[in-house]
């Protein structure tokens, strides 16, 4: 419990990756209406504790500077004095969609990166999420970990803003977080936090054991593993579900700290059962799916994603809000 009571409120609990409104037109624009529409349905959740804009979950790498800081505005707009808000400042990495072997220019990405979370200082956001900066190239002579310390203590200098580390699914082994680098980290006072994207415990494990009981805000990023997380020290979960189903993760939490361990493992196959939704006969796309079980649920959005996916049948997606409203039923009747 100390633990949990040193981490800042905002890296608490349940925080929503953002789905990305897309407004269908030649250039796939963000439709910054939406995302307003879409914070003030997880806001009537009341169990989500932050949101985090241009996330993973929301093609992070299909943003330009300028519509990361639109997003930004907007998205504080709506969260102001309601939740938490981290918005997502990487800089431009817009190649990663076509090739991610082709690695945008180390300096300039690390120049947009600074100014983006000044920008996001500027307007009151509660931090600057920073994904593994695999973009950012050591120079000559220099290992991958002490080029990735450079880059972090560059923005950690240069901005005041809490920031965030982030470590996406398939983040190539040199620039995944290790004890050693989390250690040396650790030595920058404002970074806060890391999401770690994985369910295997030879990744989350060894920096669970150096963070915990510092203060700092180790977050779940594959929901599978929230409890087992938890466990280990955890204080909350950054998942799909996070913006569908976020009172089933809650449960699992308030359980958890309650002592309730039979409640909490209930929960976390709960959330088993919601991502199995995924699976009709075949692999949905969770992207485009969980956006259109949100119009039915009254987010005013459309169909539309920036990878360019079709919308699934009604039928389909009928089917699914069908089972998703059955297995939430207990959970919003608490």
């Amino acid at each position: 419990m100390k633990n949990a009571v040193q981490v800042p409120n905002f890296l608490q609990g349940v925080i929503s990756p953002m789905l990305t409104p897309v407004i269908p037109d030649s250039q796939l624009s963000i439709d910054y209406d939406g995302a307003q529409e879409w914070v003030k349905w997880l806001i009537s959740r009341d169990c989500v504790s932050s949101v985090f804009a241009r996330s993973g979950m929301g093609k992070m790498y299909s943003f330009t500077v300028s519509e990361t800081k639109m997003l930004c505005a907007d998205v504080l707009k709506a969260t102001r004095g309601k939740m938490g808000m981290m918005i997502g400042c990487g800089g431009e990495w817009l190649e990663r969609r076509a090739n991610p072997a082709i690695k945008p220019n180390p300096r300039r990405y690390l120049s947009q990166a600074i100014e983006l979370t000044q920008y996001a200082g500027s307007l009151g956001a509660d931090a600057a999420v920073h994904p593994m900066p695999e973009a950012f190239m050591p120079d000559s002579g220099e290992s991958v970990p002490d080029a990735i310390l450079r880059y972090l203590r560059t923005i950690h200098d240069a901005t005041e803003i809490p920031l965030v580390l982030y470590q996406p699914p398939g983040t190539p082994p040199a620039y995944r977080m290790t004890a050693d680098l989390m250690q040396r980290v650790l030595t920058l006072p404002r970074v806060v936090g890391m999401k770690i994207s994985s369910h295997d415990p030879a990744i989350f494990s060894p920096v669970a054991d150096v963070v915990r009981g510092k203060g700092f805000g180790l977050i779940c990023g594959d929901e599978t593993y929230y409890l087992e997380g938890l466990k280990q020290g955890a204080v909350g979960v950054i998942g799909e579900g996070s913006s569908v189903y976020p009172e089933i993760l809650h449960r699992i939490r308030t359980a958890f700290l309650a002592g309730d361990m039979a409640a909490a493992e209930a929960a976390q196959q709960d959330v088993g059962r919601a991502l199995a939704l995924k699976n009709q006969g075949q692999k949905l796309d969770g992207n485009m799916l969980w956006k259109q079980v949100m119009i039915l649920n009254g987010v005013r959005m459309q169909p539309c994603d920036r990878d360019e996916a079709k919308p699934l049948t009604q039928g389909t997606v009928l089917a699914v809000n069908r089972d998703l409203k059955a297995l939430l039923a207990p959970y919003r009747k608490a």
